[in-house]
Parts: C-alpha cells; sequence; structure tokens
C-alpha cells in the first residue's frame, strides 16, 4: 500500500491566490520515493520571520500551502478564492464597476476604504509587488505563505493585516517540467506548462513557466444580447535564474510578464427610482409625478432614508430579471477616436482599452542574494524589486439599456453617439522600485537576530478618463482631464532579538522605524491656494504648474512586536503577542481640494476633505494554540485577536453636476478622511481530521467581529440621515462576521495497478451577509458554494473531473452604491439612487489533464 502524503491545515487567512490555500486537506498520494522524501504534517518550511521555520512552530497566525493543493483545488483566479477560505473576502467592486482592475482584500474585518490604501500587503520570494492582482500572474509557485494580524515589523507600509507571500519554486539540478490542460463550461480553458533543469551543472540552473488561461462569462448582456460578461483573457510568462556558485552564496533572478485582456464585468444593477422612456424622453417617476412612458429601470425603493431619499433597505433583492445585467457596450467610430486619442492620459492607446472591459500589462522582477559569511551564522541578503503596471479599464457606469433614450446633443453630422450612454474609462500606471539589505545571525545558541534596512518609491498616474463629456455630448477634452500624480518614498530600518532562555520558551523583540515621505502634485489645471487655504490645510501658499509637486510630508512610525511561545508539549505550542501598526496611504493628500475646476474644488469641500491625513494606526493582541495529536490524527490551529483600529481612512465620494464647466457636465470627487476608529477581534479555528487511512475531514470557521465606535462620512449622512453615535457599534462593510468551510476528501489506491490512486472531494464554503456601508442599513445575504472534483492518478498522468458552485448559488459576491445617470443628470443631487452589484461565477463542469516528466 502506497503511503499517503498529507498536508497541514493552519488558520484561515487572506487573499486571492491563497485563498484557497487556507484550508488544507491530503493531497494525492505521491510516488513512493517522494513519499519517502514528505515532510511529516505541518513541518512545511516558511519564512514569516525572514528566516526558516516550520508551519507549526511559527508563533504567528499563518498559513502555507504547497503547490499540490493549489492545483488540486483548480484555482485560477481570484475571484475562485473569494468562496474558499473562511475569514477573508476580496471584492473587485468600486466606481460602478466589478472586475480585475483592482481587487480589495479584507482580512480579519479590515476593510480598505480605498484602492490606494491596501491593508493587505504582497510580496513575490519576500519582495513586494505592486497589486494584489499580481499574484494572478505566478504560475505553479512552490507555496503561499498567509501572515495574519500586522506584519510591519518585518513586511513594512501596508502590511497592516497581515501579508502574503508567494514562493516560486526554485530550478532542479536535472531536465523536467510538468503541463496540465483544463476544459470547462462556457468555453472556458486553462493551459500550464513548465520546463527546467541545469544550464551548468550545480552553477546555474533555469526554470521557464506559462500560462494561457480564458473563461466565458456566465451572463449575457441584456443591453447587447450577443454578449457575454464577465469574459476574462489572461496570458503569463514567468523566467528563473539560479546562481549557486559556492556552498555559501546564492542568487536567484525572476521575471514576471502578464496581460489581462476581459470583456465587460459581470455585475448588476438595482435602482431605487423607476426610470421611464417617454418617446426618446427620460422620465423618473418620482420627480415629474406622472408615469408617462416605458420603464426601462425598475425601481425597487422599499423604504424612504431622510425623509426623502428613497433607498434600497434589508437584504438586497434578486435583479429585475427582464432589464439586468445590462450595459450598453456597442462601439461607434466617435467612440474608438476619443479612445484612440493619448492627450492627458496615464496610459497610451495601444496599451489602452479599445472597447469596454480591462487590459492590463503587468512586469515584474527581482533578484535574491544570499551570502553566508562562512560558520559565523552570519548571513547577508539583498533583496532587489521593480514593478510596472498599466491597466485602462472602460465602463457603462449607467449600467442599464440607456439606447432608447435619444442624446439631444447628437445631430446627423457631428457623428455623437445618437442615444443617451455614460462610459467612463479608468486608468493607472503603477511603477515601483525597492531594495532590502539585511544581516541575520544565528548558530544554535541562545540568542538569534536580524538587523535590516529597506527603500521603496512607488509613484502612480491615473485619471477618471470621461468619455462621455466627449463622445455623448461632443465636449473637447481640456487639461483638466488630467489627475494629479502620486508618489511615496518609504526608508525603513527593521531588525529582531529572538532570546531562548530554555528548549520550550522563547521571547522575540521586533521592531521596525519607517518613514513615508508622500508628496504632493497639482492636477493638469495646476493650482492657486490662498494663504487661508494653506492654514486651514497644512499645505504651502502659492500658484503652481500644471502636474508638478509643490508640497510633502514626512510620517515618522515605530512598529514594533513582541512574542512570547511556549512549548506545552513537544507537539503544542502556546503563543501571545502584541504589536502596533501604521499605515500611510500614497493618497494621503487630497489634490482635488487644491487642484481642479472651480465645481471639483466645490464638491470636495462639501465632503469635509482636508489637504492632509493622518497614518491609520492599530494596537492589536493575539494569542494562539497549535500542533498536533492522536499520532498526527488531528492536526490543529486556533487563534484569537483583539485590535483597536484609529485614524481609520474612510473614502468620501459624490458625484454632482459640475456647474463651473461650459456647459455644465456630470462628474465626481473623490478624497480619503480620518474618520472612522473601529475594535476588531475574533476567533479562528482550523483543524484536519484523519480518522483512518485515506479519509480526511477539515474544518475550518471564523468568527471576524468589527465594532464602529466612530464614523463621520457626509455623503452616507447626505443619505440615510444616521450621524454621529448612530455609527456606533455597526460592523464595517464588505467582510463577513461568519465563514467557515467543510471539506471531506477520500483517496485510496487503484486494485491491480502500481503507481495508480484515485481521490473525491467536495468542498463546502459559507460566508455570511456583507453590508453596504457602515450605516448597516443595506447587505447581500449570505452564501454557500459546494464544489467538487474526482481524480485519478497513473504513473505520471493525472485526470480529474469537477464542478464548481454545484449548486449554481446565485447570491452576489459584492456590492456598492453609486448614483444613477439619466440625461441632464437629474439625480445628481440625490447621491447613491442604485446599487452596483456583482455577480457569481454559476455552475461549471470541466476536466482536467495533467502530466509531469
Amino acid at each position: 500500500m502506497k503511503t499517503t502524503r498529507v498536508l497541514g491545515m493552519v488558520p484561515i487567512s487572506t487573499i486571492a491566490i491563497a485563498c484557497s490555500l487556507l484550508q488544507a486537506a491530503p493531497a494525492l498520494a505521491q510516488e513512493a520515493a517522494q513519499a519517502e522524501e514528505a515532510a511529516p504534517t505541518g513541518d512545511i518550511v516558511v519564512t514569516a520571520r525572514k528566516r526558516e521555520e516550520t508551519l507549526l512552530t511559527t508563533p504567528i497566525a499563518i498559513a502555507a500551502m504547497p503547490s499540490e493543493e493549489i492545483g488540486q483545488r483548480g484555482i485560477i483566479s481570484l475571484t475562485d478564492l473569494i468562496d474558499a477560505t473562511p475569514g477573508i473576502n476580496v471584492t473587485g467592486n468600486n466606481s460602478g464597476r466589478n472586475d480585475r482592475s483592482f481587487q480589495q482584500i479584507s482580512l480579519r474585518g479590515f476593510t480598505p476604504s480605498t484602492t490606494d490604501s491596501t491593508l493587505t500587503a504582497t510580496f513575490i520570494d519576500g519582495v513586494p509587488v505592486s497589486s494584489a492582482s499580481a499574484l494572478n500572474s505566478i504560475t505553479d509557485p512552490a507555496r503561499v505563505e498567509v501572515l495574519k494580524g500586522p506584519q510591519n515589523a518585518y513586511f513594512g507600509r501596508n502590511a497592516f493585516a497581515g501579508a502574503v507571500n508567494v514562493v516560486n519554486k526554485t530550478p532542479k539540478s536535472d531536465f523536467g517540467g510538468s503541463m496540465n490542460a483544463s476544459v470547462f463550461s462556457r468555453d472556458g480553458y486553462d493551459v500550464q506548462g513548465s520546463l527546467e533543469g541545469p544550464i551548468a551543472r550545480d552553477i546555474l540552473s533555469f526554470r521557464i513557466s506559462g500560462r494561457a488561461l480564458e473563461r466565458g462569462g456566465s451572463y449575457r448582456n441584456r443591453a447587447n444580447p450577443n454578449e457575454r460578461l464577465g469574459d476574462q483573457r489572461t496570458r503569463t510568462v514567468t523566467g528563473m535564474l539560479m546562481f549557486t556558485p559556492s556552498s555559501q552564496l546564492t542568487m536567484k533572478v525572476f521575471g514576471l510578464y502578464s496581460e489581462d485582456n476581459d470583456g465587460p464585468a459581470a455585475q448588476g444593477m438595482l435602482s431605487a427610482y423607476e426610470v421611464r422612456s417617454n418617446n426618446g424622453v427620460v422620465n423618473i417617476p418620482a420627480l415629474s409625478g406622472n408615469t408617462n412612458g416605458t420603464i426601462i429601470v425598475p425601481g425597487l425603493s422599499n423604504c424612504t432614508l431622510n425623509g426623502v431619499n428613497p433607498f434600497i433597505c434589508g437584504q438586497a433583492p434578486a435583479l429585475p430579471a427582464a432589464f439586468s445585467p445590462a450595459q450598453n457596450t456597442y462601439i461607434d467610430a466617435k467612440t474608438s477616436a476619443v479612445l484612440a486619442d493619448g492627450r492627458f492620459r496615464p496610459v497610451s492607446p495601444s496599451d489602452g482599452v479599445q472597447g469596454y472591459g480591462l487590459k492590463r500589462k503587468y512586469l515584474h522582477a527581482h533578484a535574491n542574494i544570499d551570502y553566508q559569511l562562512g560558520d559565523t551564522g552570519i548571513t547577508l541578503s539583498s533583496l532587489t524589486g521593480i514593478n510596472d503596471e498599466k491597466w485602462s479599464q472602460m465602463s457603462e457606469l449607467d449600467n442599464y439599456d440607456s439606447s432608447s433614450l435619444i442624446n439631444t446633443a447628437a445631430t446627423p453630422t457631428n457623428g455623437l453617439l445618437p442615444y443617451y450612454n455614460f462610459p467612463f474609462a479608468i486608468e493607472r500606471h503603477n511603477k515601483d522600485f525597492s531594495q532590502e539589505l539585511r544581516a541575520s545571525f544565528d548558530n544554535g545558541s541562545m540568542i538569534s537576530g536580524m538587523i535590516g534596512a529597506n527603500y521603496m518609491d512607488t509613484k502612480v498616474k491615473r485619471d477618471l478618463f470621461n468619455v462621455y463629456g466627449e463622445a455623448v455630448l461632443g465636449l473637447a477634452r481640456g487639461a483638466g482631464t488630467a489627475s494629479a500624480p502620486q508618489r511615496v518614498e518609504t526608508k525603513g530600518i527593521f531588525g529582531s532579538v529572538n532570546i531562548k532562555p530554555t528548549d520550550a520558551l522563547e521571547i522575540s523583540l521586533e521592531g521596525r522605524y519607517q518613514r513615508d515621505k508622500v508628496f504632493g502634485f497639482t492636477g493638469g489645471l495646476g493650482a492657486t491656494i490662498s494663504a487661508a487655504a494653506a492654514a486651514e490645510n497644512g499645505v504651502p501658499a502659492g500658484t503652481y504648474a500644471p502636474l508638478t509637486q509643490f508640497f510633502s510630508k514626512n510620517y515618522d512610525n515605530f512598529m514594533p512586536r513582541v512574542i512570547v511561545n511556549y512549548k506545552i508539549t513537544p507537539e503544542i505550542m502556546a503563543y501571545a503577542s502584541w504589536s502596533k501598526a501604521a499605515n500611510v496611504s500614497i493618497s494621503s493628500f487630497n489634490a482635488r481640494l487644491f487642484s481642479g475646476t472651480a465645481g471639483e474644488i466645490a464638491a470636495s469641500q462639501s465632503l469635509g476633505l482636508r489637504g492632509i491625513t493622518v497614518p491609520e494606526k492599530l494596537t492589536n493582541y493575539e494569542i494562539g494554540l497549535k500542533g498536533r495529536a492522536f499520532d498526527n490524527k488531528l492536526i490543529f490551529a486556533l487563534s484569537a485577536y483583539y485590535g483597536d483600529w484609529k485614524n481609520q481612512y474612510n473614502t468620501r465620494s459624490v458625484f454632482f453636476v459640475d456647474n463651473s464647466l461650459n456647459p455644465p457636465l456630470s462628474s465626481t470627487v473623490t478624497g480619503i478622511a480620518n474618520s472612522g476608529r473601529t475594535k476588531v477581534k475574533g476567533i479562528e479555528l482550523d483543524t484536519t481530521i484523519l480518522p483512518m487511512e485515506g479519509m480526511s475531514l477539515t474544518f475550518s470557521g471564523a468568527y471576524n467581529d468589527t465594532n464602529i465606535r466612530s464614523f463621520n462620512d457626509p455623503a452616507i449622512t447626505r443619505v440615510t440621515g444616521v450621524t454621529g453615535d448612530g455609527f456606533k457599534g455597526n460592523s464595517l462593510p464588505l467582510t463577513s462576521k461568519y465563514s467557515f468551510a467543510i471539506t471531506p476528501q477520500f483517496s485510496g489506491d487503484i486494485p491491480g495497478r502500481d503507481n495508480a490512486t484515485w481521490f473525491i472531494r467536495s468542498d463546502v464554503n459559507y460566508k455570511s451577509r456583507q453590508f453596504l456601508d457602515a450605516a448597516n442599513l443595506t447587505w447581500i445575504g449570505s452564501r454557500t458554494v459546494v464544489n467538487g472534483r474526482v481524480g485519478v492518478k497513473l504513473d505520471n498522468i493525472g485526470i480529474e473531473v469537477f464542478a464548481n458552485n454545484l449548486l449554481n448559488n446565485k447570491q452576489y459576491t459584492s456590492i456598492q452604491q453609486n448614483n444613477l445617470q439619466t440625461p441632464g443628470g437629474a439625480l445628481a443631487a440625490r447621491p447613491f439612487s442604485y446599487l452596483v452589484v456583482g455577480l457569481p461565477e454559476l455552475r461549471t463542469f470541466g476536466i482536467k489533464g495533467s502530466v509531469t516528466f
């Protein structure tokens, strides 16, 4: 009977490509030689503290999962992963769209308020990457390490709620490779391959990998029935060179290039207002007092807020089937010409979208160098990394079929779109460079430690590109289109001392002193700042040219962590920790408050924005118990935490009619403010039970509670009337308080054939409701997703049959509020008049084949 290798189960945690990793379960039986070399359950090596430790002896709530488990679960995108792991939520819903242009991670209930304020840092081989979405591009990693709780002491800025580190496979000394291919519902396929081997044996080796992924959307576009919503396409290539000229020196150089080319996003709309088309003229009965015309947007309001605002309260209802999802995505000559114009844009037309959807190009490269100083126990390390990400996305922000509404600005000769539509493009170019140097000491004595320094320079160019103004209204593009660039420069010194007075007791003292320098730039119109405005907002007075730096501010923070861990038995460890964290957003400076049209400045002032914000702060307490018992038949990890989150960033935004323009134009402004304080607490439990050979049962559960103590957002108050203490006791949005996952698996040998195994497994994943905003008046319901997979492996060939979302659960994956757009901006003064909901991938069947050589 062949030995079956079992992969460890550890606390639930974070993100995307790592999400599924947090529920451990047995892998397929390996060949005999591999089984003999396999580490026992829980002995997976991780680098959560910048040194190699085993999973169950690391005193941090951490999850680590090898590549076998990633492949066995069939995870191919971040969207898939949000269903797979308790204690984590991921959303791509922002500014009227739900796509892969950005993906926010809510770990342990720490919901980031803005895409510029990431609270969970992401890394490849310990080198920071520009966005969580970049982890989609890693093909066949060696493992993923997910760290929960503040990790600023080791990982620096943005590791406020946790960190995710994807570790690549290193090249082997012999030639080999692998290939797997899946085909699945709606014309989907996923093909991956790798090749590795020596260039100069024992000195220089290589590994290359590639991926081609395409998945068809689950929904037909009711405004364009020949089109599906949710189509995704990804192409990725990676390469690594490893140079080992001596036993003391190791150099690894890794590069990645990825392209995404997606269609219109899978999203629907729920409107509080009914909209009718009356012979091509818009009619909103709530404003006109009559019901003339044909319904094109049904009103779903079931409550009235603040005495005047129709709203949707309680659980978000099902989509009105005859009306949504619908997006006017036809591309006419005028819109094509607008998209071909590169003026005042951060992404060139050749790199940008040519229609509705998302186009992204991502480049990452890094070099890791480790040098051991003889037998001293001292290791010198260098990590150098670069990221260059460009993405361009165009959405139809009204999210309904408006083709029956006449565009009064169009004539037979001016080429404008003949019907009303509201297209906007959002573009961003992210670039960063990072360098870390460190020296670590560990000679097996009572004391070990590390000291290091790091530098990171992050630059962002972004824009909300008003295609509506040009393609629908025929307005000329002006310099005001260009948004202010952003930049933050980070320098840090960090270190740790680990003391082991006994074999059972260890005390770790860790800390980082960090300086974040945030730069302020003007937008395309430049800025004139009066003495009064300068004094009120802490910026210099004067007149400044467009797109120039005129201000910078340093934020200095010390972020310590103390951990005490004790081995109760050789197999069970208890730990306790205290830590402080700080988060500095690249958007700490609200440029639109000074640099924009008169209407944009006034709108920013109406949101209560200030020029400069202060860092978010967190004090966190955690205790944990992890280990194994009953001769490895029970593997468990239990953690509990409590945190006090102060100076919480919150995004504030408003749609408005900019009357300072001629003609007036519907527009939007967004900024961030320190407007909240929240208490966070939770309990996480992961267990794997192995009652007999060939059978395992994994249970993962999380209770993540967020309790708002103070909150202030004029935009929410304007709609709901909730203010001040009215928010107290509420939960943060876009996070589930309760979640669990159950995974039974059976596996064994195929009788009568050597090197042949089979397995069958099911994954049942549950997440409770998510609130729309801090008012907690509206939410999306709980969601249960069931996946199943059956497979066999014959020597080096495997085949699997799978079903995802077997019960075809249609509950929304995310929710956000937006303004209902109509000709003339009739509802601009009625903010948040409709909801954008993220739509899940529907039932998917497929088959997968794999081979190793």
